[in-house]
């Protein structure tokens, strides 16, 4: 089993284990799955060996596998699929199929199996979040509340990743700023000459309903404990 198979079974086991119907538990779950996932890239491109194989995973435009498909994405879809894209070293763009519109995802397969988990299990949750404290609400309400869920969890992952990047023992972060430059402008290259994307609409939705959505949001512990990711590897 790779290093990428052991993470990802961990992810599953994680979010499998986080079946309440609960708001705090089911951020904390997903907060401290992106915190194993950050530190398990962060240690692994401290070994110099998998910064030489991770150089040489190429970068595929998943449009054969969207995250989702239809005839009008819905909004707080389209925020989260960009939202766990960004923590996760992937683009997410919408793609005209006909009458349907599809959400897909751009990156490097371990990268987007990790994205995919994640997304999975969040929809499932907002859903059940949007119906628990809207309920007798129209469509716009339920679009704007989870599109302020989204917003909230996109600030609580950002979060995650500052912290794991403060576990970092010293000098670490001069040896991994380098390849996380390289990588992002690996992506950016292949979005820029493969997909020519052009600039994303604006989100309009309820300001009342997606106020709420935040603060549903961010009352979710996403704590997920801390320990010091030590440099391994050739110096």
């Amino acid at each position: 089993m790779t290093g990428h198979d052991v993470i990802l079974d961990r992810v599953r086991k994680l979010l499998a284990l986080a079946t309440s119907p609960n708001a705090h538990e089911a951020a904390a779950a997903a907060a401290l799955a992106q915190t194993l996932i950050a530190r398990h890239r962060l240690q692994q491109w401290l070994d110099a060996d998998a910064v030489a194989a991770d150089e040489a995973e190429a970068i595929d435009d998943a449009r054969d596998e969207p995250l989702d498909v239809a005839r009008k994405p819905r909004s707080w879809k389209v925020a989260l699929a960009t939202t766990l894209a960004d923590a996760n070293g992937c683009v997410a763009y919408t793609l005209d199929r006909g009458k349907e519109r599809a959400i897909v995802l751009v990156g490097r397969t371990a990268d987007r199996a990790l994205v995919l988990e994640l997304w999975s299990w969040l929809v499932s949750r907002i859903e059940w979040l949007s119906a628990t404290h809207g309920e007798g609400r129209d469509r716009k309400w339920h679009d704007a509340f989870r599109v302020g869920v989204v917003a909230a969890i996109g600030e609580r992952l950002a979060k995650v990743d500052a912290q794991v990047r403060g576990e970092l023992v010293e000098g670490a972060l001069v040896r991994l700023d380098p390849v996380l430059l390289a990588r992002r402008e690996a992506l950016d290259r292949f979005v820029e000459q493969r997909l020519r994307l052009g600039r994303g609409r604006a989100i309009t939705v309820d300001a009342r309903a997606y106020t709420e959505g935040q603060r549903a949001g961010a009352t979710l512990d996403l704590g997920g404990g801390h320990k010091r990711i030590a440099a391994k590897g050739r110096r």
